[in-house]
C-alpha cells in the first residue's frame, strides 16, 4: 500500500518469522518505526485517506480480524468482531468512512463492506464461489477484486463491482489465475497479477465501466 502523500509503502514481509507490517519510506528507503503487536499474524495494510492511520488485519483476538493503528502501529483498536477469518481491508480512499474487506463469516471468503467504525457490515459479493482482493476506484464508487464466479469458474479473475448498485462485470475471461488487481492514479488502468504465461506475472489493462 501507498501512502496517500506517496512518501511511504507499508507491506506484509516475513523477515522476522511470523508475518507482520513493516513500512518504508519511498524518500530515504529506510524502515519507519511500526509496532506489530504479539499475534501469529498481522498483514495486509492499507493508509487511511489522510495518511495518519493504518488498517490491517491481525490474529492477536484468536481469529484474524480487522484493526486500526497511528502510523507507528499505535493507538490500535480492533474493528470488527466476528468469528471468522477477515483480511485485506481497504478504505475508501474518497470518503474515509467505509471499508471493504475479506471474510470468512458466511462460509466460503467472499467481500464485504462496513463502516470506518465496524458498524453496518453488508457482503457485497453473492456467495458464489470465493472473493478476494478488493481495491478501491479511485472515486470511491467501484471495486476492482478476484472471483471464481462466471467464466472459467474455479479459476480467480478480475472483476469489476458498483458498490452502491451491487452490478459487475468480468474483465478477464479463461487466462489463468488472475488476481490482485490495482488502480492506477487515472482511474482508468489496472494491474494485476496473472499465470496467463505460466508463472505469476504482473499484467497492465484497461478497465471499462460497470455494467
Amino acid at each position: 500500500a501507498i501512502s496517500p502523500d506517496g512518501s511511504k509503502v507499508a507491506f506484509t514481509s516475513y523477515a522476522r518469522g511470523n508475518p507482520g507490517i513493516f513500512i518504508l519510506s519511498t524518500e530515504t528507503g529506510r524502515r519507519l518505526p511500526f509496532y506489530n503487536q504479539v499475534a501469529p499474524l498481522n498483514a495486509t495494510p492499507d493508509f487511511t485517506p489522510d495518511g495518519k492511520q493504518i488498517v490491517y488485519a491481525s490474529s492477536a483476538s484468536g481469529y484474524t480480524q480487522i484493526y486500526v493503528a497511528s502510523l507507528d502501529g499505535s493507538n490500535l483498536r480492533r474493528i470488527s468482531t466476528s468469528r471468522a477469518i477477515e483480511v485485506e481491508p481497504k478504505v475508501n480512499p474518497k470518503t474515509g468512512t467505509d471499508i471493504v474487506f475479506v471474510s470468512g463469516r458466511s462460509g466460503p471468503q467472499q467481500i464485504y463492506k462496513m463502516n470506518f467504525d465496524g458498524a453496518n457490515v453488508e457482503r457485497l459479493t453473492n456467495g458464489e464461489g470465493e472473493a478476494s482482493n478488493p481495491s478501491w476506484h479511485p472515486d470511491g464508487q467501484a471495486i476492482a477484486f478476484s472471483w471464481t464466479r462466471g467464466f472459467a469458474t474455479g479459476n480467480f479473475n478480475i472483476f469489476l463491482m458498483d458498490v452502491a448498485t451491487r452490478k459487475f462485470s468480468q474483465l478477464t475471461f479463461g487466462a489463468g489465475r488472475n488476481e490482485n488487481p490495482s488502480w492506477a492514479p487515472d482511474g482508468r488502468h489496472l494491474v494485476f497479477m496473472s499465470t496467463r504465461r505460466g508463472t505469476p506475472q504482473p499484467a497492465p489493462g484497461p478497465a471499462p465501466a460497470a455494467a
